[in-house]
């Protein structure tokens, strides 16, 4: 589980909460479910609208992302394929496809597969990239449907609003009317909180998971083109060590 995530999540709900009480309201004041149901139901409408049916059901495993995402070392992937350079520059390149077993990424085993296999370099690059640009129209399709759902939230919390003031002023009664301004008045707090708490930042976390899986894609493929040229290991790692920070950098030398 990513940490960030679930930690300023649960800080929200508190904070929330713990500011109602201490105001001096109740919990239960705050609950109103048909406006939680237009709400829920609306942005989900919406990004039915928005995204074709196979799209909006990836909706949860995207959002199983936001909470749930595999953390890549890439001081770790670099030295993989430092030692696959080596393996390579000693043994020759074909020796590299009975080290194909001990690699669990698929996207350097597919391109050491390549390798391999004898494919020209510029066919090699080519196909990577294509990877990569698909992965990155995968995100960007998740993304979107996230940051939707967060733009239409404080939306549907107006219409809840609207909806809850047309009911309070049909049936007007000077002894309810606070209790029914409160409730229709939730709608828009619904709406607010969702989008700028929570769904959002769902956004910019996924936008930032992404940004890291293209960089690592990217570090992948140039280790990948660097193999094949039949580069030396230290120039690899020295190459590739750019991308990390230069304080991890220094602790990794030491």
């Amino acid at each position: 589980m990513e940490t960030a995530t679930f930690i300023g999540s649960i800080a929200a709900i508190v904070m929330i909460c713990g500011s109602i009480v201490a105001a001096g309201g109740e919990l239960v004041g705050f609950i109103d479910p048909p406006a939680v149901v237009i709400i829920g139901g609306g942005i989900f409408c919406g990004v039915l609208v928005a995204f074709p049916m196979e799209e909006v059901r990836r909706l949860p495993q995207v959002l199983r992302c936001v909470f749930f995402n595999r953390k890549r070392d890439i001081a770790q992937q670099i030295d993989t394929i430092v030692s696959l350079a080596e393996t390579a520059r000693r043994d020759g390149v074909l020796s590299l496809e009975n080290r194909l077993s001990e690699i669990d990424d698929p996207f350097l085993s597919t391109g050491l597969k390549m390798v391999v296999d004898g494919m020209q370099p510029e066919a090699v690059a080519g196909v990577m990239e294509r990877e990569i640009e698909a992965v990155n129209a995968r995100h960007h399709v998740g993304r979107e449907m996230v940051s939707t759902l967060g733009k239409a939230s404080p939306v549907f919390g107006l219409v809840a609003t609207l909806m809850g003031l047309v009911l309070m002023l049909s049936h007007m009664d000077p002894k309810t009317i606070g209790h029914h301004m409160a409730v229709a008045i939730l709608g828009t707090f619904y709406g607010a909180v969702c989008a700028n708490l929570f769904l959002l930042p769902f956004g910019a976390k996924l936008g930032y998971y992404n940004k890291r899986e293209i960089e690592s894609m990217e570090l992948t493929m140039i280790g990948v083109m660097e193999i094949q040229k039949g580069e030396n290991p230290r120039v690899i790692r020295m190459k590739l060590s750019t991308l990390i920070p230069i304080a991890q950098r220094k602790k990794e030398e030491e």
